[in-house]
Parts: C-alpha cells; structure tokens; sequence
C-alpha cells in the first residue's frame, strides 16, 4: 500500500514565531516547463516555451522575506508541515478586497515542494486558503497564475476560470501569467471515486459490510464549500422510486445547512426522472425529525432492521436503532 503523506501533515498558520527568513531553506521549487499558454488573437494557446524554474538558497529566502512582510502587514499564510516540521508547501492570501464590488481576495503565493506534489497537498491548502478569503468577506479568490500548461491545469481542476474582472495592476506586474479567479459560493457535484469519501460514508453508516452493498451501484454528491464538507448517496430502487442510502455531514459542520442542502439538490436534479425520493433511518431524535422537517413524510417500517443486518448496537443520540423507519417525499 502507498504511503499516504496526508496522514502525517498538518496545516497551520505561520506567524513571526514559527516562521523565519531561513524557514525554505529547504524548499525544493523545481518545475520544468514546456508548454506555456499565450493569448493569441484574443484566445488563449498552448505555446512551445521551455525552461526550468528553480529558486537557489539566496531566492528561497527572498520569498521567505516577502512572506513575513505580509504577514506584519496583516496577510493570512498556511503552511503544510511535516512531522519533522519542514514546510513542505505554503499559500498567503492578502487580506484586503478589491474589485468593482470588493468580491476578490489575492491568493498571492502558492507553492508546493517539488518531491511532494500530486498527493494532495495542494488542494488541503487551497481549501484552508479560500475559508479563510470566505470568512473575512470574499465572494472570489483571484489568482495571478503562472501560465506554465501544468501550473494551469491544476488550477482548472479546483475549479478556477478566467477571472470575471483582471486586474490591471497584476497584469502589468506579471505580463504572461493568467488571471483567475475561483467562486466561493458552496458547489454540489458527482464524484466517481466513491471510497475516496469512505470516511464521510462510514459517519452515516457505521459497517463497511452495508456501506459494500450500495457504494458501486450508487451515485454520490458532495458539497464542497472551501473544501468537502458532505455528501449524499442515492440508488434507484425501482417503480420511479429514488432512495438515499448515505447522508452525511463532517461533525465540525453539521448543523450548518449543508444536509438540507444536498436533499434540496437531489430534488431538484431527479424531478423529471423519479417520482418517490426516499430514505430509511433510526427512530433518532436527531435524524427522523430532520427528515419530516424537510418535507418527508413516514411511509412503513422494518421491524428489527437494525439488529439484524449490523454485528453491534447501532446507538444514536443514547437510542439504540432497531426499527428501519422509512420515509418519501414526492419529487
């Protein structure tokens, strides 16, 4: 099995006491380039452009200084750090707002060391990044990036596009990069690798034995606001009937609207092809009164659902489940 980085790696936030101008020293910023994009005739193109960028010890503590004076004028920086506390990539967002309508905020660097790259790294810092951009008024994350063909996929794949409004200042300061920007509003979409999410599923439905018999014949959503926060896995069961099977939130953003979110979704996605959305739960405080609130209604029962198909007590909210109570909602 890979060894998976993520595990150990934590995000934090630099400040003047545990970051200094020696603290990328260590940092390998290596990236060979081939391909650059270009705007030609008012489009933009993939142009032959080759080279290699790489910061030597003397430009590894330029960008060092650069950050800490961000950072005392007030900018936001995250750092991942190893477990024996190397930066191994690090994002600083300059918090102040700008734009026609104060929408953006600069995503103004934005690297990961060159041995540690596409592992995810990355978007866990994106993520923290743009909560952080959400949460002191943002609508919009703007990026003046490198337009090296690798540089700008990876970026597509957050989700960026052309920025709405350029800025003219950052152009003029780097000519060739492209201008982007991310929405920040939260953003339903179908993922295909569903035990990517195992953890999200396994919250809903606590024995990998039941998630196995729904995970490959169902569809799953998440809702990514800044980062996954849930999702919603649904099945067709048959006579025009839709049934979620998984539903769950990240404990540290339950209770958020985020559930009642992806519900809305689903209705609004499988109206024209399912009649009957429905889900089966526990007689919990927490999740029947969830359900009737979002405009399901009770519709039968399986006596002892609970204690027949799991090998352990099922306890929610001090109750343990034994009925599967089954509720619709007509679409």
């Amino acid at each position: 099995m890979q060894h998976n980085i993520l595990d150990e790696i934590v995000i934090v936030g630099l400040n003047s006491k545990n970051f200094n101008i020696n603290s990328l020293d260590n940092f390998i910023l290596k990236q060979p380039v081939t391909k650059c994009w270009r705007k030609v005739d008012n489009a933009y193109k993939l142009l032959p452009v080759c080279y290699t960028e790489e910061w030597n010890l003397s430009e590894r503590r330029v960008k060092a200084q650069k950050v800490l004076s961000e950072l005392n004028s007030g900018s936001i920086a995250f750092a991942a750090i190893t477990a024996d506390n190397s930066i191994i990539g690090f994002a600083l967002l300059t918090k102040s707002l700008f734009g026609s309508k104060k929408q953006y905020a600069e995503l103004a660097e934005f690297y990961v060391s060159e041995p540690f790259r596409r592992r995810g790294i990355g978007k866990l810092l994106f993520d923290k990044i743009c909560w952080e951009a959400k949460n002191f008024g943002a609508t919009k994350l703007y990026i003046s990036a490198h337009s090296a063909e690798e540089s700008i996929a990876a970026y597509k794949k957050y989700g960026c596009v052309l920025a709405e409004e350029a800025d003219n200042a950052l152009i003029e300061k780097e000519p060739y990069d492209l201008q982007l920007d991310y929405d920040l509003s939260p953003r339903i979409y179908q993922v295909a690798d569903k035990r990517a999410f195992l953890n999200l599923l396994l919250l809903a439905d606590e024995q990998i034995e039941m998630v196995e018999r729904y995970i490959d014949s169902g569809a799953m959503f998440v809702v990514d606001d800044c980062g996954v926060k849930g999702e919603i896995t649904v099945l067709d069961v048959g006579n025009g009937v839709l049934e979620i099977k998984n539903l769950a939130v990240l404990p540290k953003f339950q209770r958020k609207g985020y559930a009642k979110m992806l519900i809305n979704f689903i209705c609004s996605k499988f109206k024209d092809d399912f009649s009957i959305l429905q889900v089966g739960t526990g007689d919990s405080p927490l999740t029947l009164p969830f359900y009737i609130k979002c405009g399901f209604a009770i519709s039968h029962m399986v006596k002892d659902f609970f204690i027949k198909n799991y090998d352990h007590p099922i306890v929610e909210a001090g109750i343990q489940l034994k009925d599967m109570i089954y509720l619709t909602k007509v679409l």
